[in-house]
């Protein structure tokens, strides 16, 4: 784990230069008290507060119900009294040597017990914040809730309950150094203002200039003798970014065909296999014979656009599992579940050459040589019976000369054959006869055959391919770009043991059942550069270095995790972090060579730490 000392250095310093947090007020912590025009005793602060041209350091604080505080060595607050608030400015310049003062809402607050009261917490190092509760203004009854945060570095924040606003009475929000020092023009504290003095404010009231950060927090950042200012609003969070590589689709294949005459010509008295293997199918050109449906073959319903359940005598095996039923739509197509529906099939509606999505996300596991067919012209009809070959039971599933949707209806049936070993799980796809009479009606592309296999759920797009020569292939899951994730939030009060997860990790040797992965944190973060750099092209880098490393996994499931508790000893609220992790494989072993380091990676996540 290189430089995870530096790494853990660095976020010390970085403790209170992050974005800033809303407010929280389920765990204020020590309460002081309630009251009205009430003075609390100095309270020590857990921690010295540094302040450009006012002295200091600062290690106690004095309260005020009116919402403010006074920073002090030890003693009283100089040029405090219970009944100052924000009606007069010249209360935030304060007299000559007067204790510097912190005005998160300073105006004429009451607290009422148990509901309204004033907390303090210095539980976090190099924090400390005050928290006024259900406080209201002096003869008003709507309450609100804001607090005060002091961080060792100087910087300040003020967060504020949703809705806040002022009431009746003016109000005071700002940092002043105190000691009579002059008096700058005010600062719109909702936008990015930045003061070069060491007196920060904006003056609110109920008429001419409403407060307008209800809701939000604002941070002081020391910024020479004055202060940066921003406003924002984030909880704990992480956030995924980019993506990971690579996208490979292996789950579905099929070849479309935009016109009737094109797949006459590639499917008359042709065949196709699928043959059950550990994943998927392996998939062969040719090898079925047409069995022609006896006398005795059950005749299906003769609905257009329709789907009907059939009961094999033995269950089909498919899968890990095996289906009951098949269910069979009339526009050629058969599925393991009902779930992939009747008229949203009616017509493979492509643009040119183009997979609908209906197709690889069909819900259900489906066999397809799909076609607008109408069962309800002509004489041709479904047909189903079951024979024995050697130790196996054939379902034999035939679409008995056809005829597909036409305006004006025109002769022109088609014979094609889809045959299920019960025994073996195997799939045989026959067709007699194509037709290549067109349907004369292109609005939903009914002319369009498309021919194929899909496993259920959504799969990624391979492409249509030419079926008579790119066979044989085998199916499996797709290979999905890595993603990492994390849960739950790095909330650090309490600490919380977070967890971040890479699923699907490419195998590192194809075959091998092996994963190898590890996971940096940094304390930057990148928008994408491609690692075609080190000979891993399309793989793109989400952090800025490699600050900390987790530790490498070998897992047996394409899964790896790491454990890593965000605490208040290490991180500090605003902290953020970012993570992603690689896996390593073997050189040129994916897909078309491609990747000759033998490294792919995650998108990135960004973890943004706070206190709730």
């Amino acid at each position: 784990m290189h430089r995870s000392f530096a790494f853990l250095s660095a976020l010390v310093l970085f403790a209170a230069t992050g974005t800033a947090q809303c407010l929280n007020t389920s765990s204020p912590g020590a309460t002081l008290g309630s009251g009205d025009e009430t003075l609390f005793a100095p309270v020590a602060m857990g921690m010295s507060f540094p302040m450009a041209g006012a002295g200091g350091p600062f290690t106690h604080c004095v309260v005020n119900s009116n919402g403010v505080l006074y920073l002090t060595t030890g003693g009283a607050a100089v040029g405090a009294s219970t009944n100052q608030w924000g009606d007069n400015l010249a209360n935030l310049q304060g007299p000559a040597s007067a204790s510097p003062r912190i005005a998160p809402f300073w105006s004429d607050l009451v607290t009422t017990a148990p509901v309204g009261f004033v907390a303090i917490d210095t539980s976090i190092p190099g924090r400390c914040a005050v928290t006024w509760v259900q406080a209201t203004e002096f003869l008003t009854a709507t309450t609100k809730s804001f607090q005060a945060e002091l961080f060792s570095t100087g910087v300040v924040r003020f967060s504020y309950s949703a809705g806040m606003v002022c009431n009746l009475l003016p109000a005071i929000v700002g940092v002043s150094i105190g000691n009579n020092t002059a008096l700058p023009a005010a600062s719109d504290l909702s936008g990015t203002p930045l003061s070069s003095t060491g007196i920060t404010y904006q003056q609110f009231d109920a008429f001419t200039v409403p407060f307008d950060l209800g809701g939000r927090t604002i941070q002081f950042t020391p910024s020479g003798a004055g202060y940066q200012v921003g406003t924002t609003c984030e909880p704990a969070s992480h956030q995924g970014y980019g993506t990971g590589c690579y996208a490979v689709a292996t789950d579905s294949f099929y070849q479309f065909f935009a016109t009737a005459a094109a797949a006459s010509v590639a499917l008359n008295g042709q065949s196709m296999r699928l043959t059950p293997v550990a994943n998927g199918y392996s998939v062969t050109w040719g090898g079925g014979s047409y069995v022609a449906p006896s006398g005795t073959a059950t005749v299906l319903p003769v609905n257009d656009d329709d789907t009907t359940a059939i009961t094999p005598s033995i269950p089909f095996p498919v899968g890990a599992g095996s289906a009951a039923q098949l269910f069979v739509n009339t526009n050629g197509f058969v599925s393991t579940a009902s779930t992939n529906g009747d008229g949203a099939w009616n017509a493979p509606s492509f643009g040119t050459y183009q997979p609908s999505s209906q197709f690889r996300n069909a819900p259900a596991t489906a066999f397809w040589s799909w076609h607008d067919y109408n069962t309800a012209s002509g004489l041709g009809r479904i047909k189903y019976e079951q024979g024995v070959v050697g130790p196996n039971t054939i379902l034999y599933l035939t679409w008995d000369a056809v005829e597909s949707y036409a305006v004006p209806e025109t002769a022109n049936p088609s014979t094609f054959q889809f045959q299920f070993n019960l025994t073996t799980g195997a799939v045989t796809y026959v067709w007699q006869n194509v037709t290549a009479i067109g349907t004369g009606q292109n609005q939903y592309l009914p002319e369009s055959h498309l021919i194929g296999f899909s496993p259920g759920g959504a799969s990624l797009d391979p492409g249509s391919i030419v079926l008579a020569t790119a066979l044989p292939l085998t199916t499996r899951p797709d290979q999905l770009p890595m993603k990492l994730s994390a849960a739950p939030a790095p909330v650090i009060t309490p600490s919380t043991p977070v967890v971040y997860t890479a699923t699907d990790l490419p195998e590192s040797l194809p075959g091998s059942g092996l994963y190898l992965s590890t996971m940096f944190l940094s304390l930057g973060s990148l928008p994408g550069v491609d690692l075609g750099i080190i000979d891993a092209p399309g793989c793109m880098a989400y952090i800025a270095g490699l600050d900390l490393d987790l530790g490498g996994q070998l897992t047996f499931v394409p899964t790896a995790s790491w454990n890593l508790t965000f605490d208040n000893v290490v991180f500090a609220p605003g902290n953020v972090v970012y993570a992603q992790a690689i896996a390593l494989v073997t050189p040129n072993s994916l897909p078309n060579g491609q990747n000759p380091f033998g490294l792919t990676v995650s998108n990135g996540v960004r973890s943004f730490v706070t206190t709730f």
